[in-house]
């Protein structure tokens, strides 16, 4: 049967949902189409299973009144949620820093200059989401109300997104204070609210995990990267936050770092801010390590306080991290250590049974030619799949088989799928007897893996017949070995080299 080629992808549809050619639409309509689904964005092919399915959403949202609002699986979200997502990771290692070590200085106020243009995109994605539709997971449709889209903005992130995409340090600069000088406590707060930007953290490991899926990455990869990031990011927000929490002690108790000679950072030189990072980044990491206090023994409450804190969190962390890695590993030899449990029944079972150690070894070479030490249920992984499937897995594997013997060459590809269909499994180990003499051959075999050697009855191989049987020979055609006929041999396998052993296929 001919392939079909789908021709709905080399055609758009116009707002009244009839085809166009794509050479004769104009730049506001290749734009509007930017702005409606498209079948190839990851999220799309999540939920939009058909062709039919995604070409009927694309008229729905041309001719409906909001068709100027933007499809969350459209071409330009998807474009703009990888650039939000590059953003997002700069700005969770920029803001961070920028208010713990540069606003909130102890020995001097200063603005933050860095973060303007990160704000600026984050005003973009605002206006943005105000504009783009979402799912409905509960009724499985894309709802492009605008008001609907502001409530459930509202909901989530819009007042959180708001409060950390302002410059609060510019804003608050005529009632900002050091440490010790009648400082505001309110003001103090509200400069921490940029640091409200790293919730959007679960955003950007979503992002990255369609990504992965989209182009089909491994889910190993996916669970490796994103056990990275989440350690990297703790050991760089922890190193920001030994330094903020010991000036916001500073703060609330109105004491100058003059008048607290116990404070870590009071020894440093003014102005040198990447020193304090690095400071503080040897203090976290040398309390998630739990190896000790380094050259600074925490005096201080606030110190104290954040060192316990930060040894708890190694912990945890630690664990988590050693978790996933078990995990991850154990997923990936599941099927060989599946297979390691079956061989250990097996030797209980041969051992209860007291079998010889001949048979012993039989059957473990058995259970390692069928699974090659990765076990699976075939049966049950069949039974999933619909029945188009199964004759094409058929196929697949064990076609060279029958399109190598030569009266099946000309046979159309309907009747070799028929033939494929109907084989059966077999495997045969070293000396295993596969035809006896005088029996009838009612069947023929096809040679998938392995050798098989012709004996006379006495035990003397045959030469001179069709003897050396290799891989995707056929035992068995009339001309060899009649259907239906007495046999004047005995085939069996020959003793190979393992890598050679291997299975036949039976019609």
């Amino acid at each position: 049967m001919k392939e079909h080629t789908c021709g709905l992808e080399h055609s758009k549809l116009d707002p009244h949902g009839s085809r166009i050619n794509m050479n004769d639409i104009t730049c506001k309509e290749s734009w509007m189409y930017m702005l409606q689904i498209n079948e190839n964005t990851p999220r799309a092919k999540m939920y939009f299973d058909s062709k039919s399915r995604v070409f009927a959403e694309r008229r729905r949202h041309a001719s409906s009144e909001h068709w100027w609002v933007i499809h969350p699986f459209s071409t330009w979200r998807f474009l703009w949620d990888l650039l939000m997502t590059v953003v997002y990771l700069v700005s969770f290692l920029t803001i961070p820093f920028s208010v713990c070590f540069v606003v909130m200085s102890h020995d001097d106020v200063l603005l933050d200059e860095v973060n303007i243009l990160i704000y600026t995109f984050c005003w973009f994605d605002i206006i943005g989401n105000f504009f783009t539709g979402y799912y409905d997971k509960t009724q499985q449709r894309v709802i492009l109300s605008p008001l609907k889209i502001f409530i459930r903005y509202l909901k989530s992130y819009l007042i959180l997104d708001i409060l950390s995409s302002l410059p609060w340090d510019h804003i608050t600069l005529p009632w900002r204070r050091v440490p010790g000088e009648d400082s505001h406590y309110l003001i103090v707060l509200i400069n921490l609210l940029p640091c409200l930007k790293l919730a959007r953290y679960s955003y950007v490991n979503l992002q990255i995990f369609e990504l992965f899926t989209h182009f089909e990455i491994m889910h190993f990869y996916y669970e490796m990267l994103t056990i990275f990031l989440i350690g990297f990011y703790m050991i760089y927000w922890a190193a920001c936050l030994c330094y903020s929490m010991q000036v916001l002690v500073l703060h609330f108790t109105n004491t100058s770092p003059k008048d607290c000679p116990e404070c870590w950072m009071t020894g440093l030189n003014k102005g040198q801010i990447a020193i304090r990072f690095q400071y503080a980044l040897f203090i976290v990491v040398e309390k998630l390590a739990a190896s000790g206090y380094g050259d600074y023994v925490p005096r201080t409450e606030g110190h104290i306080i954040l060192s316990s804190v930060l040894v708890i969190i190694g912990r945890a962390l630690e664990s988590y991290i050693a978790v996933m890695l078990i995990q991850i590993k154990a997923g990936r030899k599941a099927s060989k250590a599946k297979f390691q449990e079956i061989i250990n029944q097996l030797s209980a079972y041969t051992r209860q049974k007291q079998l010889p150690k001949h048979m012993r070894i039989r059957l473990v070479a058995y259970y390692y030619y069928r699974f090659r030490n990765s076990y699976f249920r075939e049966k049950s992984i069949l039974r999933n799949l619909s029945e188009k499937l199964r004759q094409e897995i058929a196929f697949q594997s064990s076609h060279r088989l029958v399109e190598n013997v030569s009266i099946f060459k000309a046979l159309p590809k309907s009747t070799l799928q028929s033939i494929v269909k109907n084989l059966k499994f077999e495997l045969f180990l070293p000396n295993d007897v596969i035809v006896k003499a005088g029996a009838h051959g009612d069947c023929m075999f096809f040679l998938s893996a392995g050798t098989v050697a012709v004996l006379t009855p006495t035990g003397k191989e045959v030469h001179g017949m069709y003897i050396s049987m290799r891989d995707e020979d056929l035992l068995g055609r009339p001309k060899r070995l009649p259907l239906n006929e007495a046999v004047n041999g005995v085939v069996i396998e020959r003793r190979v080299e393992p890598r050679n052993r291997g299975p036949a296929l039976k019609v």
